[in-house]
C-alpha cells in the first residue's frame, strides 16, 4: 500500500469515528495556522493557554508558535477538542501573557503542549487537561487517562452500560 492509499484509508477511519482532524504538513513538520481553526478549536486554544499560565511555577509569558494537530469530536454534552501545539517564552511576565507587545525570545524556553478540552453549549468549559512538559517526560499513559476523563466530562454515565461495569454482592443476615 502506497503512502497516499494509507492516508486515504486513515482518513476514512477518522471520518467513520466521527472525528475531524486538521493537519497540514510543511517540510515534514505538521503545522496549522490559527486562521484555520474553528470557533470551538480557537476557544479551546485560549482555555489551554489560560490554564498553562495559571500554573504557579510558570513565571514568564509564553506564546503559541505553532499548532501541530487538532482533533474534535461532538458529544451530546458538548465538543471534545484534543490539540498539540508548541509554545515559546516571551519577554513578558506571566501576568501580561495576553499583551500584544510581548515578543517571543529567540533563545527562550520551548514546550510542546497537549491539551484536551471539553466545551459545552455556549463554550462553557466542562473539562480540561493541559500538559506542557519542560522536556520529554514519560507520563504519556497518565496524560492519555486524563484526556479520556476530559472527553467523558458532562456525559450521562448511565447512557451506556458495558459488561462487567457493575458488580453486586449479596450480604448475609446481619448478626
Amino acid at each position: 500500500m502506497r503512502c497516499r492509499e494509507k492516508a486515504d484509508s486513515l482518513n476514512k477511519v477518522w471520518r467513520a469515528a466521527g472525528w475531524r482532524r486538521i493537519l497540514r504538513h510543511r517540510g515534514g513538520q505538521a503545522q496549522l495556522s490559527e486562521m484555520q481553526l474553528s470557533e470551538t478549536q480557537h476557544k479551546s486554544l485560549q482555555v489551554a493557554m489560560e490554564e498553562f499560565h495559571k500554573h504557579p511555577l510558570v513565571q514568564w509569558a509564553f506564546q503559541k508558535t505553532s499548532i501541530n494537530s487538532v482533533m474534535d469530536m461532538p458529544f451530546p454534552a458538548g465538543t471534545f477538542v484534543k490539540m498539540e501545539f508548541n509554545i515559546q517564552q516571551t519577554n513578558c511576565r506571566k501576568k501580561d501573557w495576553k499583551e500584544s507587545h510581548c515578543k517571543v525570545l529567540p533563545k527562550g524556553r520551548k514546550r510542546k503542549c497537549l491539551a484536551c478540552i471539553k466545551l459545552g453549549p455556549e463554550h462553557h468549559v466542562l473539562g480540561r487537561m493541559v500538559h506542557c512538559p519542560i522536556q520529554s517526560q514519560g507520563h504519556q499513559e497518565t496524560q492519555r487517562h486524563h484526556c479520556n476523563k476530559v472527553e467523558r466530562a458532562g456525559e450521562d454515565s448511565y447512557s451506556m452500560y458495558l459488561p462487567g461495569q457493575f458488580a453486586f454482592l449479596k450480604s448475609g443476615p446481619s448478626k
